[in-house]
C-alpha cells in the first residue's frame, strides 16, 4: 500500500481564479480528449508523460510569460521580441484544490519546499500521491517567477476551453463548478513575454532567491523563538491565495 509523502494533509481549498496561459500560435489553450490513443502531453511538473492530462496556469500574466521564458532559456532583448506567442485568460472554479501556495505551507505539511521549484521527479510522484487522495488540483508557488506571492494552479484532468468574445470573462461557472469548460479570453494572439518576466525568472540551471529568502526567515525566526502570527498580510503563514474579485 502506498502511503503519502505527507505528515499532515494538505489543506483543500475552493475558489474562483483568474489564471492565464501562454500556448503557440493557433493552439487552443487546454488540454483535453481523455482516452486518446494520439494524445501525449509532455511530462510537467505535475505529471509525467501519459499518466493523465494536466492544465498548467499561472495566477498572473507575468507569471505564464515566465513559464516560457524559463522553457526556453530566453536571454537577451531579440530573443524576447522574436518569441511570438498566444497568451489565454481563463475563469476557473475548482474545489477539492491542496492549497500548497506557500513555502509554509508545504513545511506544515511536513513536505520539502524545494519540491515546489525543483526537479520534476519529486512533484510528479507527489501528484501521483495528491490524485490517489482525491485532490483535484494544486496551488503552488511558481518555479519560473521568481517573485514573493507567484503562484500557479495547477488542475488534475482534461478541460475545454469556452471563448469569451466581445465580453467580460463570466461570474457563473459555465456547466457548472468542476465541469469541463473555462471560459476563455485570447488577450493576444502575437504576444512576447514581458520585460518583468524576463528580468524575474529563475532559469532552470538557476539558484531559486525566493526559496532561499524564505529559509533565511525561517532561521532567523527559529534562531528568536518567534512564529509568524496568523493571518497577519506580512508574513507568510498569514498569505492566502489570490482568487479573482
Amino acid at each position: 500500500m502506498d502511503v503519502p509523502s505527507w505528515t499532515s494533509r494538505p489543506a483543500a481549498t475552493s475558489g474562483r481564479w483568474v489564471a492565464y496561459r501562454h500556448v503557440a500560435r493557433g493552439v487552443p489553450p487546454l488540454w483535453h480528449g481523455a482516452g486518446s490513443t494520439t494524445l501525449r502531453q509532455e511530462s510537467g511538473r505535475w505529471h509525467r508523460e501519459g499518466e493523465s492530462l494536466v492544465q498548467y496556469l499561472a495566477l498572473s500574466s507575468d507569471g505564464a510569460w515566465a513559464e516560457r521564458v524559463r522553457y526556453e532559456s530566453l536571454r537577451t532583448e531579440a530573443d524576447r521580441l522574436a518569441d511570438y506567442r498566444s497568451l489565454w485568460q481563463l475563469r476557473v472554479w475548482a474545489d477539492g484544490i491542496a492549497d500548497l501556495s506557500t513555502f509554509d505551507k508545504w513545511e506544515a505539511c511536513g513536505l520539502d519546499p524545494a519540491i515546489a521549484v525543483g526537479d520534476h521527479a519529486a512533484s510528479q510522484a507527489l501528484a501521483s500521491e495528491l490524485r490517489r487522495a482525491h485532490y483535484r488540483g494544486v496551488l503552488s508557488p511558481s518555479a519560473a517567477l521568481d517573485v514573493t506571492g507567484a503562484v500557479n494552479l495547477t488542475l488534475f484532468g482534461g478541460r475545454v476551453e469556452h471563448p469569451v468574445e466581445g465580453r467580460p470573462l463570466p461570474e457563473e461557472p459555465v456547466g457548472g463548478a468542476n465541469g469541463p469548460w473555462l471560459p476563455a479570453i485570447l488577450l493576444t494572439d502575437r504576444g512576447a513575454p514581458t520585460p518583468f518576466a524576463m528580468t524575474h525568472t529563475c532559469y532552470r540551471s538557476g539558484h531559486h532567491r525566493t526559496l532561499a529568502e524564505w529559509r533565511a526567515e525561517r532561521g532567523r525566526r527559529r534562531g528568536s523563538g518567534r512564529r509568524p502570527q496568523a493571518g497577519r498580510p506580512d508574513s507568510p503563514a498569514g498569505r492566502r491565495p489570490r482568487s479573482s474579485p
